[in-house]
């Protein structure tokens, strides 16, 4: 965990300074995101980086906590937030696996490409079926590396071995389907923005009040 903080914030600039690779794709999933909303929703964003997607959806909402594992990637948003006059979001800075200590619930958790970068995925979206109210939802959109073409597994791997990218998992969409619904949540809408490499939307609802046996 220390070793992906101190990669975060050390590439946090580089990371903010990019423009984003496929701006219809990622509108696409932000309109089925925004469809989801409403003005009276209490939201968790976990993995935020710079704020951007929590600032964006901040209008459809009550309020945002956007966390990240990043320091220097919080003190972007918080800026960002305060030069835009934006109010209802506040920022935590958090690891995915820490933001329920405060034993808050909210109505939707989001989770925008950060969940292949979890080693315990598993612990973590326990966690975030316990953040959830009875029948909240559950937004991810994650790239699912493990079924695109392979030489994008070398091209990661050689970005690592030179301190360009941290700790990644190659995800299958099947499996990463599994594993929410055996975190006690019903998938009712999935999508890939963009189709590759594929960045899989699941959108999922709460239908256990305890985790299953």
């Amino acid at each position: 965990m220390q070793d992906s903080m101190k990669f975060w914030d050390k590439h946090a600039a580089g990371y903010i300074a990019r423009p984003i690779k496929d701006v219809g794709s990622y509108e696409k999933a932000m309109d089925r995101v925004r469809s989801y909303l409403s003005p009276d929703l209490q939201v968790l964003e976990l993995g935020c980086g710079s704020g951007s997607t929590a600032l964006l959806l901040s209008k459809y909402v009550k309020h945002i906590t956007a966390s990240d594992l990043s320091e220097k990637m919080i003190e972007f948003g918080r800026e960002k937030a305060r030069k835009d006059g934006i109010e209802n979001v506040s920022f935590a800075h958090s690891c995915a696996q820490n933001t329920a200590s405060d034993g808050q619930t909210y109505d939707v958790v989001m989770a925008f490409n950060v969940l292949h970068l979890i080693k315990e995925m598993t612990g973590v979206l326990q966690q975030i079926h316990a953040q959830l109210k009875p029948g909240g939802l559950f937004i991810s959109k994650t790239p699912c590396l493990g079924d695109v073409a392979f030489y994008w597994r070398g091209l990661i791997h050689a970005m690592r071995a030179v301190g360009y990218a941290p700790y990644v998992s190659y995800l299958q969409q099947t499996a990463l389907g599994q594993s929410i619904e055996q975190a006690g949540f019903r998938i009712i809408e999935t999508g890939n923005y963009p189709a590759t490499p594929m960045g899989r939307l699941i959108v999922a609802r709460k239908v256990y009040g305890e985790l299953p046996c």
